[in-house]
């Protein structure tokens, strides 16, 4: 389930949640709403390029925020 799913990625800095259609979005601000707790967001962001740009970035020792808007800011990236 979501609600597993993020508990096994919260590792204490926090979890980065990108949604991609309708009812995923719905089930995961829901889950979110019963744990609002600011370590889990939920971000608007292209799946891959945003989750690669947040992995780097958090593997970099960076914080929720800057992970945050490094997968926000992979919306931006030139293929060619």
């Amino acid at each position: 389930s979501v609600r597993d799913a993020i508990r096994r990625a919260d590792q204490g800095a926090g979890v980065v949640v990108l949604g991609d259609l309708g009812s995923a979005i719905l089930t995961i601000r829901h889950v979110l709403e019963s744990r609002a707790n600011g370590h889990v967001k939920l971000i608007d962001a292209p799946i891959v390029e945003g989750a690669v740009a947040a992995a780097v970035t958090a593997s970099a020792g960076c914080g929720l925020d800057d992970v945050v808007h490094a997968a926000e800011e992979a919306r931006n990236a030139h293929k060619l």
